[in-house]
């Protein structure tokens, strides 16, 4: 027996050894959709290791000691040690109040601060009985709870990017903007890395075929999988039965292998992840509900309120200009549109309003129905308490579960041949769980079978759980028109998910929210921030035509009475002037009931309710922009509206204008100068800098993958002529400590006098970035040279090369001269001098920090103020001069002063260093 026991265990370790089994990869083009609806790969074992594996335990000899029962139960005896220690691993700290709060001292500071605060009250206020009894029941809980959702955001070691990234992932939660932007870059560097051998795997970018290209942009694809990011254009590219690879378009590959590659889009992704995540464990520590924080965690309502914020501060900065160079206010224009809560709740209830008059008109009735997901989706019970029953899903996937409930109900529907109109509204419990009310019209006759075809669905899932009329599950009321319109009833529901409205009693007190207990006015915040956070669309209509149309005619009526008043034909007097804008007696009708706000003749002069949306009498006019976008698509935008009876002359454009934002005139007084001097510069087409709206500041720009990515969409360069050119800004970001400032710096040794318009030109383009720089550094990187700011690098790029002052001359200047624009690199000179003076200063101090953060600071700014001094330095030795009323004094400071203002630089630097 023993013998067995042996030679089982040398054999499986020398297999182990030999073959080592890889975790799974995706098998060709099989592909399955996982619970929550999105697509990942089917992982299957490796098929030659296993296939290997399975013939040595095959033999005779091999199987006859397998069947050996005193051999099967001493595996099953490791087996079951090897579960008991790994239970003791996961589960050991719950014996013992002690072991369960060292345990929530190792969590991350935002779950760990909420219950710190209560023991301690607990230990205070309370016998060590009950804050033991705290310590083992509900903290216990928590902490199970957020184990559970910590394996749902865990990865796969799979493929190349899980398994580097294994270890980091866990934490992801926890990091904060500038991690994940490292991050980021780095995940970016590295698919580009992994495009490249893909590439050259297929043959090389430049002889690589379309069954090629296919397969490199899904095996990236499943790269970006293992990170739980859905990649770009894979509902599009994603193998598809009998659909074969000549039937795939490229373009949309080329543009998803250009987002993989930039560090932005990953940023983007990863932030959303990461906020996602990190509201999943304030869920599941039990920080969202309506004893703590309804709707959705603290945090997350603090980060929306600081967004919020800054976009009313960007908003009021900047300002819109089009090509002839008129402006208009970016504020205002966001404040007249339906960002405005107040705009869009008005638009709202006009649009209820008239589905309302619409169904009187066509005598349909009208049910408010209420649909609520199971209990496994709700991460507490109503009185605030941990949820047995919570499987730990987030509230996207249960809005996911409603949309694919309503979907099930719209078919069977459709095959019953009932059809429903109206308005669907969702908004949270008060643990962030969403629910759906529904305010829909039918005929009076199909009401019962339409109710009973929804309950059925409604209560489907998990109805064990169900009382006996299942209201918990599902709801419905019939609207009385003797009591009130329908309109009023949801008015409510409307209200306290926007603004607030007008949630008030008769006594004039606030109207108090079912789910929360707090006043509708406050959480009216709380339901937007909830919104926004889970990116759910909070109203929809049901059966409509497009409101996007809508607001197209209202904009073309507002236009043509400006013209009709530029011409004095339009008199407010006298409303008959305006019978007819337009000569098509259905478009004149449709256009004047929306300038008039009744949504109700809007849908009747379209074609009315619950027809396809091809068959309405007027639609949205697209084309396609004339510059592709910074990942190489070429997208379509809205132009106007168009009517499909009238042929061609039912194509009205009603955005005429090309806006561009930018800082306010105020702000930048040579901004108009600036732009009428490039414009004759570039012979009166105006330069196209790629920084901002049309390109990432990134060095992935120069890379040889993204211009061959380029290339194969259609180009960047596709409309560049040889006196307009497409500009670049990419920046690069130093180390913490400034080490790599010698390598990334690039410098000319003969710098070259640029032209004067050039140099305005890309000062205002780095102010609209909110980078400011001096005429200097525009002319340094002109000559193409590297400025560094903030511990960052920007350079300039022009069609996706490298600037230098010939070709700059070449370009705009008819004198040619010669210039030599050779590498150096002086800063290790400039860093030994300031050090040669700091080096004293700190040891007569006894300050023991490092010397590099100030010489990174001096070379960067030059000079550091302080409250009364400036620290200069001159390129060549270091002066302290003395500030009086607010001006640089030339007297230099006493000896002793002199130490103490160094000490305090040094000292703010040590704090910035540590953090503080």
């Amino acid at each position: 027996m023993s013998e067995t026991i042996v030679n089982y265990d040398e054999r499986t370790s020398q297999l182990k050894q030999e073959l080592a089994i890889d975790y799974g990869y995706p098998s060709g083009d099989w592909w399955e959709i996982s619970g929550d609806g999105s697509p990942e790969p089917i992982y299957s074992y490796n098929k030659p290791a296993h296939d290997y594996i399975s013939r040595l335990l095959n033999t005779d000899t091999y199987d006859s000691q397998l069947q050996n029962p005193a051999l099967k139960s001493y595996i099953e005896r490791n087996i079951a040690e090897a579960k008991k220690e790994q239970e003791r691993l996961d589960h050991g700290w719950t014996k013992s109040p002690e072991e369960i709060e060292e345990r929530l001292n190792k969590e991350p500071h935002f779950i760990k601060t909420f219950y710190q605060k209560k023991i301690a009250w607990f230990k205070k206020n309370r016998s060590p009985k009950k804050s033991n009894a705290f310590l083992t029941g509900t903290v216990k809980k928590a902490l199970l709870r957020l184990n559970k959702v910590r394996e749902q955001q865990s990865v796969r070691p799979y493929k190349l990017l899980s398994a580097y990234y294994r270890g980091v992932w866990p934490h992801l939660s926890a990091m904060s903007r500038p991690r994940i932007k490292s991050l980021a870059n780095e995940i970016a560097s590295r698919v580009e890395l992994l495009l490249t051998e893909q590439l050259d795997e297929h043959g090389g970018k430049d002889n690589i075929d379309k069954a090629g290209m296919i397969a490199v942009y899904r095996e990236i694809a499943s790269e970006v999988f293992s990170l739980k990011v859905f990649p770009p254009g894979w509902n599009v590219l994603s193998p598809k039965p009998g659909k074969v690879t000549d039937d795939y378009d490229l373009t949309p590959a080329y543009a998803a292998l250009n987002r993989t590659m930039n560090p932005e889009w990953w940023e983007r992704q990863l932030w959303r992840l990461r906020s996602d995540w990190r509201e999943a464990l304030l869920r599941a520590s039990n920080q969202v509900h309506k004893k703590a924080h309804p709707y959705i965690s603290a945090e997350a309502f603090q980060e929306w309120k600081e967004q919020k914020r800054k976009n009313s501060d960007f908003f009021k900065s900047h300002e819109l200009i089009d090509e002839d160079g008129n402006t208009a206010s970016l504020e205002d224009m966001v404040l007249s549109s339906i960002s405005n809560p107040t705009i869009r709740r008005h638009e709202l209830m006009t649009r209820m309003q008239g589905v309302e008059y619409v169904a009187q008109h066509n005598g349909d009735v009208g049910v408010f129905y209420t649909i609520t997901c199971p209990s496994k989706y709700h991460c507490t019970t109503y009185g605030g308490r941990m949820n047995y029953k919570w499987n730990h899903d987030t509230p996207p996937i249960a809005q996911k579960y409603l949309t694919g409930l309503w979907a099930k109900i719209g078919a069977k529907l459709h095959r019953e041949n009932l059809r429903v109109y109206g308005f669907r509204v969702a908004e949270p419990h008060h643990d962030g769980t969403p629910h759906w009310h529904l305010l829909l019209f039918m005929h009076p006759s199909d009401r019962r079978e339409i109710t009973k075809i929804i309950h059925a669905y409604a209560i489907k899932e998990d109805r064990h759980e169900l009382s006996k009329f299942h209201r918990e599950r599902f709801n419905f009321k019939k609207i009385d028109p003797e009591k009130g319109s329908a309109t009023a009833y949801i008015a409510k529901y409307i209200s306290k998910n926007i603004d607030g409205y007008a949630l008030r009693d008769k006594d004039g007190n606030p109207l108090l929210d079912d789910e929360s207990g707090k006043p509708m006015t406050e959480t009216a915040k709380f339901a937007t921030a909830w919104a926004a956070r889970y990116r759910i669309r909070q109203y929809q209509p049901i059966g409509q035509p497009s409101v996007t149309v809508w607001r197209e005619l209202r904009k073309l009526n507002n236009q043509l009475i400006s013209i009709l008043t530029e011409n004095k034909q339009y008199n407010p007097a006298k409303p008959l002037n305006l019978e007819k804008l337009v000569d098509d007696p259905q478009l004149d009708a449709i256009l004047a009931a929306a300038d008039a706000g009744c949504w109700a003749s809007y849908i009747l002069f379209m074609g009315g309710v619950l027809i396809p949306r091809g068959d309405y009498a007027v639609k949205l006019d697209y084309e396609e922009k004339d510059e592709p976008n910074i990942y190489g698509e070429i997208v379509e935008r809205v132009i106007g509206i168009l009517v499909p009876q009238l042929g061609e002359n039912g194509r009205i454009c009603t955005r005429p204008k090309t806006w561009k934002i930018q800082t306010k005139s105020n702000n930048k007084p040579k901004e108009t100068q600036t732009k009428k001097t490039a414009s004759k510069v570039a012979g009166g087409d105006s330069l196209a800098f790629l920084g901002g709206f049309a390109a990432p500041w990134s060095s992935v720009n120069n890379s040889t993958v993204a211009e061959f990515l380029t290339r194969k969409t259609g180009g960047i360069d596709r409309a560049l002529t040889h006196s307009a050119f497409n500009f670049a800004i990419e920046k690069e970001c130093l180390l913490a400590d400034g080490n790599n400032i010698d390598k990334k710096l690039k410098k000319n040794t003969k710098k070259q006098t640029q032209p004067r318009e050039l140099v305005d030109l890309v000062v205002s383009e780095f102010h609209k970035k909110g980078v400011f720089i001096n005429r200097s550094e525009a002319e340094d990187m002109l000559c193409g040279n590297d400025i560094s700011l903030k511990s960052e690098i920007y350079r300039l790029l022009i069609n996706g090369h490298r600037l230098n002052g010939k070709m700059m001359r070449q370009s705009f200047s008819k004198e040619r001269r010669k210039s030599k624009n050779l590498y150096i690199n002086p800063s290790r000179k400039l860093k030994a001098q300031i050090s040669t003076q700091l080096i004293p200063l700190i040891e007569s101090l006894g300050l023991d920090v490092p010397e590099k953060n100030l010489i990174n600071s001096l070379m960067l700014n030059n000079k550091i103020v302080l409250s009364d001094a400036v620290i200069l330095w001159d390129g060549e030795s270091l002066s302290y001069r003395q500030v009086v009323n607010g001006k640089e004094s030339n007297k230099e400071l006493e000896s002793e002063k002199y130490k103490q203002r160094c000490a305090d630089v040094l000292a703010r630097i040590n704090k910035l260093r540590k953090g503080e």
